[in-house]
């Protein structure tokens, strides 16, 4: 794995899964998190079989298990009862003691968020829906309604996903970006040899932003699943064939 860098990272766990971490989640007392590769749990099994793919993720990181959505690229976030599925939705917020929640993508940015002070952690799915939907906004919201977080104490940090580089996009969704942020959603967008590319990390990094976040605890991964299709599904590059990997946060 070549990609290291101060902000995101890959290590092989002693199962022999490569997984990616991100530095400013290692620092949190009790947080354990991963992004998951092909050289981990079977991304199509992930893909079609959630619940299964949430025990091997709960084996692999000691965690008495793990919870995650139904995903249906909105701005709906649950908080779960126990491990298993949570309902329909695309985000998840927990401060239950050893309870992961587990995010899948295959092009989506997954936005990991913890909290030290209250040991509150969430999951978002922040697919171009999602992310014009607010979804990152939304997530904050909830773990201050039902953490006391302050947004100033998140640590917020953005998976791997389709990057500004190639993440291609029609009309349609700078139209529905600048019917629910604005005029400033203008600045995600760039076209380049007539082609317009949705920098959805610049984005979510904006809204976590005005969320409250403080900018230096906001970290992005900066890899796209699209470039490194050997390491991560990408929908983009195989269509309905794509299976998943995921993003997982717990406390313990």
């Amino acid at each position: 794995m070549s990609h290291d860098n101060k902000t995101f990272y890959f290590e092989t766990l002693p199962n022999g899964w490569v997984v990616g971490r991100f530095r400013a989640l290692d620092g949190i007392d009790g947080v354990v998190h991963a992004v998951t590769t092909r050289k981990g749990p079977d991304v199509m099994v992930a893909a079609k079989e959630p619940g299964k793919a949430a025990c091997v993720v709960a084996d692999a990181l000691a965690l008495r298990g793990v919870a995650f959505c139904k995903q249906v690229h909105g701005k709906e976030i649950c908080v779960p009862q126990g491990r298993g599925l949570a309902g329909p939705g695309d985000g998840l917020v927990s401060a239950e003691p050893d309870l992961g929640v587990m995010g899948f993508s295959a092009d989506c940015p997954l936005i990991l968020v913890a909290d030290p002070i209250s040991g509150a952690i969430g999951v978002a799915h922040a697919s171009w829906r999602g992310t014009v939907a607010r979804i990152a906004t939304e997530t904050v919201i909830k773990m201050a309604s039902r953490f006391g977080t302050d947004p100033k104490d998140i640590v917020a940090c953005i998976c791997p996903s389709a990057g500004p580089c190639c993440y291609e996009v029609g009309p349609d969704v700078l139209q529905k970006a600048t019917e629910s942020l604005g005029l400033r959603a203008e600045q995600f967008f760039q076209t380049r040899a007539g082609k317009m590319y949705f920098d959805l990390w610049a984005a979510n990094v904006d809204e976590l932003e005005r969320s409250g976040l403080s900018p230096s605890n906001i970290h992005t991964a900066d890899v796209c699943t699209i470039c490194r299709n050997d390491l991560f599904p990408s929908h983009r590059m195989e269509k309905d064939a794509a299976g998943r990997f995921v993003a997982v946060i717990g406390v313990r």
